[in-house]
């Protein structure tokens, strides 16, 4: 289950980004093109493959998944917690500000979706704009140890 191209061009237009220290793309991605759902697929290490085509990635639109939900609200800084109430998913969420936000949701990734939406708006976009300090790191072989 996911959210549909809908709601991620909404979270989009709302400043919803992955963080800078990020690839643009993973094989687990998920996307939309030309009216199909697409997983990129390929090769994680030593170096990235993808399967399919550039095209689908670089035009389709991005669906994140609740993997990428939850690491927006860990990026920014945010705690949650996460429970099922019997008819469906309810989530709380405080922010580095101590502002609490709730929302509900028939699955994780919509009660995920709609408590971003919240903060979004709240803040018009990302409510932490933390620096990272990326450090490259070289895969070695096994034989090379």
């Amino acid at each position: 289950m996911s959210i549909s191209k809908t709601e991620a061009i909404k979270l989009f237009e709302l400043g919803f980004r992955r963080p800078l220290y990020a690839d643009k793309v993973y094989p687990q991605d998920i996307f939309e093109y030309q009216d199909s759902v697409w997983v990129v697929g390929g090769r994680v290490l030593p170096s990235t493959g993808f399967l399919c085509d550039e095209e689908v990635y670089k035009k389709g639109v991005w669906i994140p998944s609740i993997l990428d939900l939850m690491s927006w609200l860990e990026d920014n800084d945010c705690k949650f917690n996460l429970s099922y109430i019997g008819t469906g998913y309810k989530l709380i969420v405080s922010d580095n500000h101590e502002i609490e936000y709730s929302s509900k949701g028939a699955t994780p990734e919509f009660a995920f979706y709609n408590v971003i939406v919240k903060i979004l708006k709240k803040y018009g976009g990302n409510p932490v704009n933390k620096e990272y300090e990326v450090i490259e790191a070289e895969f070695i072989d096994r034989k090379d140890l």
